[in-house]
Order: structure tokens, then C-alpha cells, then sequence
């Protein structure tokens, strides 16, 4: 930024948003010369077409503090802090959301202590407290080094992550089922959540003071912790990392299981199934940890990958042919049983429509790569690049004319099935 460019971006008008008009009316009352006025109107229209939208104090914070890692020159985007004005309203909405799984709980000053040592986690509730601990230890790492960029990474990995994208799906199963068997996996996984949230918005506190504190506030239990619970977030012990409560075990088997829930995911969106409608899912994978871990969190699996069953490592006599196929690695695949889910013929015809715009852009580029003196006057970084593209558009329709097979393979089985 520049006063002289007349780019200067004052930070009120981040916080509380700016129409282009405003942006432009305060060039005219500067000192600049009328040819730089009008220079900085146009880079102002470009890079403002529709002013600059509120984004609030946090997000600006936040989004400053992420730009740390680039030393003291900063090539701000507004669209990024922006973006952290979207992480605000996430972390609100799933704030309040996970609140209403815990408006039964009643947690206790030493509720970190007594889940711990309690004996009714599951894998997944052990997980989250795990990677608490990790967010902890880099939050804590990172602000001693004065490394603020990585701090906020860190914690913001851990609120998207792990939290959001992970564990408050895999819990609503759990917390939903208030019968008296499941009683001590609910308590189990209400703590868990409580835990993580409440730690979660004091480790981004000093990154985000307003949001935190007002959902912070928020949380069921407050008011009833005893004599040494703070008035206010700010007054609140900032998490530290309690090393006997990481669980890399515990962590090693959710990678196994977020790997295979993606391959789920992947392949319902291959076939375009719809989220109402549950799969069965086939796994085959290397035996032992592998194996153990996928078999442990079978439930998670089907939670997050929406499943009626998951089967791992059964006889290949018992999984159906009309199955879609994704491999994950080299020690696992995953098959799900799509019969009477897809409509072959509409499926074939679209990835025909779409065999038929690939094949055009083909021909051409064969015909301008085989014309008389390409080789001579072309010069070699258009060569490469026409290579280049030439193999992807190759890889494209070996990619489509095989799903064909795939598809009419499919509907011949199941014409043939009785």
C-alpha cells in the first residue's frame, strides 16, 4: 500500500465494509494529482468492483495474522479475509450447532480429568482429545517462537479439520441414541465435545477476541464449575498440551478411516447417488493394524460415508458383481454395490456427450501438431505444452470410453441377474 498510489486500505472499512463509491469519493478529496487519481480509480474498480464487504474485527485479525508467514511485505487479498469471515460464521453455526448435543450435560471443573480416566471413550472420542493436544503444543509452540502465522494455522486446522469436518459427524449417531445402553458412549462423546470446543475457543482467543468470547458464554455449565471459574474468557488458563493424552494410535486408525471414507465418498459422487440414499459398502485391505483399525470403526465409516453396512475383507464369492470400484492404495480398495441405483443408459449417454467435446479438441490438436513445419517453427515450449496437452486430453477419453464399459458391463449383469 501506498498513499502516494492512493491504495491505502484503512481498516475500519474491512471491519465494518465500504461501498466502491465511498472508496472512490475519498480519492477526490486527497492531494493527488489528477492523473494518479484517475490511475487509482481504475486499480480501485478492479480490485473493488462492489466495494469492500463488512467482514467484522475477527476475521481482519485473523486473516493479518495468517499473512505473518510472509515476513513484513504483504500482498493482501481481501478475498482471503473474506474467507475468514466465512471461518467466523462456521465457527458460530458449528458452535451452537454441537451445543445442542451437550444442553443435557453437566460438565465438572475437572471434566478433562474424570473423561480421561473414565473408560467409556471410543476410538473417535480418544482422536479428537488427541488432536486437541497436537493443536495445543503447535499454538503454544508457534506464539513462543513468535511464529503467529503457524499458530493461526494451526488452530484453524483444528476447528475445520478435525472438529468440524470429523468429529461432529461422526458423533451425531451417538449423541442422538438416548437409550440406556448407549448411555456411557453419549456421555462419553458429549464430553468429549464439550472439551474440545471449550479449549478450542480459548486457543483462539487472543486470535479472535469477540466471537470467542460471546460463544464461550454460551456454553452449557457455565456459572456452575466452582469458585475458580473465570468471569471471562480472557481471564481463562490458555490450553497447554498434556502429552499422556495424545494417542498416535488412536490417530494412525482415523486416518485409515477418513482414507476409506473418502473413497465412499468418491465413488457416490462417481455414480451420483444421492445423499438419501445408504450404500453397502465392500473393503479389501492388508490384514493386521490396518485391517483392525477399518473393523473398530465400521460405524464411523458408515456414518460418514452413508452406508447401511460395511463388510471388510469378506470372499470375493460374497461381493456382488455390480459393484464400483475406487482403490485407495496399494494394500486397500473399496467396492460399493450399486444395483438398482444407477441408470445405466442416462449414465452412458452423458459420458458419450461428453466423449464426443473431448474428441473435437483432439482431432485438432493432432491436425495443427502433424501440419507441415511444426516441427521447424514451433518453438519448444509450445511443443511441450501441446505434448502435454495432448496426453491429458488422451488420459480424458481412455478415462470416459472406460466408464462406458464399465456402465454397460454393469446393465449386461443386471439383465442377467435373475
Amino acid at each position: 500500500m501506498s498513499k502516494s498510489l492512493g491504495n491505502v486500505i484503512d481498516p475500519l472499512e474491512v471491519i465494518d465494509g465500504c461501498t466502491l463509491d465511498t472508496l472512490l469519493a475519498k480519492l477526490d478529496s486527497g492531494n493527488l494529482p489528477a492523473k494518479e487519481v484517475a490511475r487509482a480509480k481504475k486499480d480501485q474498480e478492479a480490485d473493488f468492483p462492489d466495494g469492500i464487504p463488512e467482514c467484522g474485527s475477527d476475521a481482519l485479525r485473523f486473516g493479518l495474522l495468517a499473512y505473518t508467514v510472509q515476513g513484513r511485505d504483504v500482498n493482501l487479498d481481501m478475498k482471503r479475509v473474506v474467507g475468514y469471515r466465512m471461518f467466523c460464521n462456521k465457527l458460530w453455526n458449528a458452535t451452537r450447532f454441537a451445543l445442542q448435543f451437550v444442553t443435557d450435560f453437566k460438565p465438572t471443573p475437572t471434566i478433562l480429568e474424570d473423561l480421561m480416566s473414565s473408560g467409556k471413550m471410543a476410538s473417535r472420542d480418544k482422536f479428537i482429545i488427541s488432536r486437541l493436544m497436537a493443536c495445543c503444543d503447535a499454538v503454544n509452540t508457534n506464539f513462543k517462537n513468535y511464529k503467529f502465522g503457524d499458530a493461526q494455522s494451526a488452530a484453524y486446522a483444528f476447528w475445520m479439520n478435525d472438529l468440524c469436518d470429523v468429529y461432529l459427524e461422526l458423533i451425531k449417531p451417538v449423541v442422538y441414541d438416548t437409550s440406556e445402553e448407549n448411555k456411557d458412549s453419549r456421555w462419553a462423546a458429549q464430553a468429549s465435545l464439550w472439551v474440545s470446543i471449550e479449549a478450542g475457543l480459548r486457543i483462539l482467543h487472543p486470535m479472535m477476541p469477540f466471537v470467542t468470547e460471546e460463544l464461550w458464554q454460551r456454553l452449557p455449565g457455565r456459572g456452575t464449575l466452582g469458585d475458580s471459574e473465570p468471569e471471562t474468557i480472557m481471564l481463562a488458563q490458555f490450553p497447554l498440551c498434556n502429552d499422556a493424552y495424545r494417542n498416535l494410535d488412536c490417530e494412525e486408525s482415523m486416518e485409515i478411516t477418513m482414507n476409506i471414507v473418502r473413497a465412499c465418498r468418491s465413488l457416490r459422487q462417481q455414480y451420483n447417488i444421492a445423499n438419501k440414499v445408504l450404500t453397502h459398502y465392500y473393503v479389501k485391505m492388508a490384514s493386521g493394524k490396518p485391517e483392525d483399525s477399518a473393523k473398530s470403526q465400521t460405524d464411523d465409516i458408515k456414518t460418514l460415508g452413508k452406508g447401511t453396512s460395511v463388510d471388510i475383507n469378506i470372499d470375493d464369492e460374497a461381493i456382488p458383481k455390480s459393484v464400483g470400484i475406487i482403490v485407495v492404495d496399494e494394500a486397500t480398495t473399496v467396492l460399493m454395490d450399486i444395483k438398482g441405483l444407477v441408470d445405466y443408459a442416462a449414465e452412458i449417454k452423458k459420458l458419450e456427450k461428453q466423449l464426443s467435446k473431448a474428441s473435437g479438441p483432439l482431432k485438432q490438436l493432432e491436425t495443427k501438431m502433424a501440419a507441415p513445419g511444426y516441427e521447424t517453427n514451433v518453438s519448444d515450449e509450445i511443443k511441450a505444452t501441446n505434448v502435454e496437452r495432448l496426453d491429458g486430453l488422451k488420459k480424458k477419453i481412455a478415462d470416459i470410453e472406460e466408464a462406458v464399459t464399465n456402465f454397460k458391463n454393469l446393465a449386461a449383469l443386471e439383465e442377467e441377474a435373475p
